[in-house]
């Protein structure tokens, strides 16, 4: 964005290319949602992200993202359809009232032609081909270690270290963190996110997130949000489907309402389960029971991807797919069995306990209501007939989405609230627009967010930015 308006921008790069994780981008509108007639409940979606941070936001850093989010998110879609491309809007999100979420997940769809070589998120590629040629230079292989200030204390440039030395950077509008998150760092995760370590695996290779950034910015002076940051965990990390069913830890016992939301199942699997994995259990109904289910509730791994307007039963047939391979291609997370006893030896529970619990749930929802755990009563479906399957339900962590204090302009902050002159942090290496859980209420936020934080500091940068 900065280069684009006429800004001479030089990017330091830690590892040898750009980056881009994740599938796609969550926007509060964009055209492709004008054209579908999606609008997102922006008073809802604004307080359910709150309530889940527990209330220890940034609202201001909430409110710059729903009021640019639109802008932003057409101005990368321009960059996709240049290319012959197109967006897809995902239908994947819960219509529950509970755990309410909203549509406005897009993904990229780019013919083979175009010649993108990104196997992540297509935008980064997007961005870096146009930034290139609208003269930004790349330096790749040159992690940052050290920043320059000036006499007066403002940040001037960044020193790197590469195979020819170490060489310095001088700015003279400012130095931008973008380095990501700190979810290869096992100090900063003991420190200030050490949920982490109870996930079943991290989700995301090692792409140099080891808290450069956050380094470079306590040196500069810059404080950190209050812990515990917050962790952004999807439950796939073993099989990718589970649905609305039954929930069973170890031991073989129920343990939690299993009808929530990705963040909440990974914690209830982590805490109330007490491991680092759950297995979903259901009957030869799945299929229909599934269907049922989500006229109500859904969301990612329980609803599928498909696109805004396609029909409940495209859900159904991806996840019929998904649990047939899975039967044959990774046995270990998925199982299959003609009695409950048989099933149980297949994922290492006391046969006795499993059937008791599948008895006492059965009855649960022969009663029309759960005084168990309270899980709604359309979601409540019995274990009855043969065969009977298990998908393992497995926390993974993706990244850890908090960190250095900014200012609504995304200036870093020292301890005092004062910003550190020259120096901005953007993304996942900067703080306050989540804390304690990350928020999928608007699913794909983080990149939806970057975007928004990038385009308006570049712009800002250039001179060019105006408040909306």
């Amino acid at each position: 964005a900065a280069a684009e308006k006429g800004g001479k921008v030089t990017v330091v790069e830690k590892t040898g290319s750009f980056n881009g994780r994740g599938g796609g981008f969550g926007a509060r509108n964009t055209r492709y949602m004008e054209a579908q007639n999606i609008v997102v409940d922006k008073v809802n979606a604004k307080q359910h992200w709150i309530a889940q941070c527990a209330s220890r936001t940034n609202e201001d850093l909430i409110v710059k993202f729903f009021n640019n989010s639109e802008e932003a998110s057409n101005w990368l879609i321009d960059k996709c359809e240049a290319l012959g491309g197109s967006a897809m809007v995902g239908a994947f999100y819960s219509h529950d009232d509970v755990y309410a979420e909203q549509p406005g997940y897009h993904m990229f769809m780019i013919p083979e032609e175009a010649g993108l070589t990104s196997t992540g998120f297509a935008g980064a590629e997007l961005c870096y081909l146009d930034a290139v040629k609208d003269g930004a230079e790349f330096v790749f292989d040159s992690p940052a270690v050290q920043l320059v200030k000036d006499d007066s204390g403002k940040v001037c440039g960044c020193i790197c270290e590469t195979s020819e030395g170490y060489v310095q950077y001088n700015a003279a509008k400012g130095v931008v963190l973008a380095t990501g998150d700190i979810s290869y760092s096992d100090e900063y995760i003991n420190e200030f996110a050490p949920v982490a370590n109870r996930v079943f695996t991290r989700l995301c290779s090692d792409q140099g997130n080891v808290g450069d950034g956050h380094n470079m910015a306590a040196w500069a002076g810059g404080a950190f949000q209050e812990g515990p940051w917050p962790t952004m965990m999807h439950p796939q990390a073993a099989a990718t489907f589970h649905g609305p069913f039954l929930f069973v830890n170890p031991d073989g016992k129920r343990f939690m309402n299993e009808a929530t939301w990705v963040q909440g199942k990974c914690l209830g699997v982590m805490y109330n389960g007490g491991a680092d994995h759950a297995w979903s259990i259901f009957d030869a109904n799945w299929q229909n029971d599934l269907l049922g289910s989500l006229e109500h509730g859904g969301g990612m791994f329980w609803d599928t991807f498909r696109p805004y307007g396609s029909d409940y039963q495209a859900a159904v047939d991806g996840h019929t797919k998904t649990v047939e391979n899975g039967l044959t291609e990774v046995p270990d997370y998925y199982k299959r069995a003609d009695t409950l006893e048989e099933l149980a030896e297949l994922i290492e529970v006391d046969p006795a306990e499993l059937k008791a619990t599948v008895e006492r749930y059965n009855k649960l929802c022969k009663a029309g209501e759960d005084t168990d755990f309270f899980k709604e009563n359309h979601f409540l479906f019995p274990i009855e007939q043969g065969p009977f399957t298990a998908c393992m339900v497995a926390p993974g962590l993706l990244s850890v989405v908090g960190g250095i204090h900014i200012s609504d302009n995304f200036e870093v902050l020292n301890e005092n609230d004062e910003p550190i002159p020259g120096l901005y942090a953007i993304g996942n290496c900067a703080g306050d627009i989540y804390a304690v859980d990350y928020p999928i209420n608007i699913q794909g936020n983080s990149h939806g967010r970057c975007l928004v934080q990038g385009k308006c500091l570049g712009e800002q940068l250039a001179g060019v930015y105006q408040e909306i």
